[in-house]
């Protein structure tokens, strides 16, 4: 072929276009990574844990530390008040750590053209160690406080 001939092969050939990929057809959402949510999930169920240690430890060596005496007798808030604290810091903490986690585990999936709705869990052990983790320590706060609500106590 000479050139002329060329020049005018290739302007009646169709020009090549982008293959459509399968991200336009599905809407993929990420609601949270999951080193972020366990790093979040640690600190969240860390600082209840740690006020539930300091609690036990006051209660089997009768030592009466400064913020657990705060706390407990010389906090400045009337008795309910109170008791709804203490329960957000020891439920609430936990369970905002069990819904992070649940969410940067779970990976929502629409694809338009089949309308259907996928669900998929991903393992990440951290993440699961972390559900449990919350999930132990809210039960038995609310287990100690059905115990000692049925029981009688103070």
């Amino acid at each position: 072929m000479d050139r002329l001939n060329m020049v005018d092969y290739l302007k009646t050939i169709p020009k090549p276009g982008p293959t459509e990929t399968g991200g336009k057809k599905d809407l993929r959402i990420f609601l949270m990574t999951a080193r972020r949510s366990s790093r979040i999930g640690i600190f969240l169920i860390g600082m209840p844990s740690l006020l539930l240690a300091l609690f036990i430890f006051q209660s089997l060596f009768h030592i009466r530390l400064g913020f657990i005496r705060w706390l407990g007798e010389d906090f400045f808030l009337p008795s309910p008040l109170k008791a709804m604290m203490v329960f957000v810091f020891l439920v609430g903490f936990p369970m905002i750590a069990i819904v992070l986690n649940l969410l940067s585990l779970t990976h929502f999936q629409f694809d338009k053209a089949r309308r259907e709705f996928n669900i998929v869990f991903r393992i990440r052990w951290w993440n699961i160690v972390i559900v449990i983790a919350g999930g132990a320590l809210a039960s038995f706060y609310i287990l100690h406080i059905l115990a000692d609500s049925l029981i009688g106590g103070r």
